[in-house]
């Protein structure tokens, strides 16, 4: 089973140094000019992901951990799916007071009070899973970190992925909006991953 999960985060490696390489031969210079998030949503502060100097290749995947994260928060909603140590965690916000239902504020009708979390230690074949899920899903090929269109100053619902395995870092943020491009496959794959443990989970 650890033989066979160091094959997997090895290959994440190898896939994430190629695409590096890739991207080094064929850089350009190009202005960016960033999404901006919506200024009237009082939703948590998200982390953003640092890049870290790569590990060595021979690290195992016993001294790396996964990590896993999907957030996505609103007005009336938030929902965060998180592995991390091995443990799956399911954070939601269900609206037992049905007092979001006509809620028109440019706020958050939930607080963090509200919110409820679920957990899990996962067995070492479902982690096989996922790291098998990571390589399949074609994740890794996507070059750029923000998806879905938005321009500059335009209101949207800010979706997170987040992986870390190995060497490896992704941190995908698609952009919902009436309008936005189609999320890509592989974030949807693993995004209907996580959901899947997350309902499974015992309340």
């Amino acid at each position: 089973m650890k033989g066979n999960r160091t094959s997997l985060l090895h290959g994440l490696v190898v896939a994430g140094l190629l695409l590096g390489l890739s991207a080094c031969d064929q850089h350009e210079d190009k202005p960016t000019s960033p999404a901006s998030e919506p200024t009237h949503m009082n939703t948590p502060t998200i982390p953003s992901s640092q890049a870290t100097p790569s590990p060595p290749l021979s690290q195992t995947a016993t001294d790396s951990q996964l990590y896993l994260r999907f957030l996505a928060t609103g007005e009336s909603f938030y929902t965060e799916i998180k592995l991390e140590n091995g443990v799956l965690s399911y954070t939601y916000f269900e609206d037992t007071t049905k007092r979001c239902g006509q809620w028109v504020q440019s706020r958050p009708c939930w607080t963090e009070d509200d919110l409820k979390t679920v957990s899990v230690k996962l067995p070492d074949k479902e982690i096989d899973k996922l790291y098998a899920a990571i390589g399949d899903s074609g994740i890794l090929d996507i070059d750029e970190t923000k998806l879905g269109g938005a321009q500059k100053g335009q209101r949207f619902y800010a979706q997170h992925l987040e992986i870390h395995a190995g060497s490896i870092e992704k941190h995908l943020i698609y952009q919902s909006f009436p309008g936005a491009s189609k999320k890509p496959e592989a974030f949807q794959r693993l995004e209907d991953i996580l959901h899947k443990y997350a309902h499974d989970l015992p309340r």
